[in-house]
């Protein structure tokens, strides 16, 4: 029996935006702390790389992007634009893909919510971790329990098809009530994911 595998027809495809405001000090991400991104250079050396991958995935769909970091939600719009036409010009978008777009609430701004949802993302993903001032704190996150709120408010007015939640559970000196709240802080919002 001589059983041939096919490739898949379809694949995801993450792009990784490593800089942030400042580096969480549980993050093990590949990401840095940055005053100013090299947004032009780095977009350039991306759509290389894809350039020179093309011939590996050829021919397939790509169902689903994920712009990760870091915080990708720190590139201009204009940017994040550029790069969701090099990937389309490229690749064979499945009808319905998926794009999402990692945000700190404490890198947001009303405005750019929805110019990253008029440029193509349609999905975001807060990195909320905790409703509760004290866990931000112990977190070392640049937002706070109020920035938290807005920024879930913000990505709901701005009509994204759908957005996550993250939420870290477990904290040191979290006890199981304060986990408790935070869930219910962040169901009260009904995200179509958590």
């Amino acid at each position: 029996m001589n059983p041939t595998l096919k490739p898949p027809s379809s694949y995801s495809l993450y792009v990784h935006l490593p800089w942030c405001k400042a580096k969480c000090p549980y993050c093990d991400f590949n990401s840095h702390a940055a005053d100013r991104i090299p947004a032009e250079r780095y977009l350039a050396a991306l759509i290389a790389d894809l350039d020179r991958e093309l011939p590996r995935i050829w021919g397939r769909h790509v169902r689903t992007v994920f712009i990760g970091g870091g915080t990708p939600s720190l590139f201009p719009p204009e940017i994040i634009d550029r790069l969701i036409s090099a990937i389309r010009a490229r690749l064979r978008p499945h009808s319905h893909m998926e794009i999402t777009l990692e945000a700190n609430p404490g890198a947001i701004e009303a405005a750019s919510f929805r110019a990253f949802r008029e440029v193509g993302i349609t999905r975001l993903s807060l990195g909320v971790q905790s409703f509760h001032d004290d866990s931000l704190q112990r977190l070392g996150r640049i937002h706070d329990a109020a920035a938290a709120h807005r920024a879930v408010e913000l990505a709901i007015a701005a009509e994204f098809e759908s957005y996550n939640l993250d939420l870290i559970f477990a904290l040191p000196g979290q006890d199981l009530a304060a986990a408790q709240a935070d869930l219910r802080a962040a169901l009260d919002y009904a995200p179509p994911h958590l």
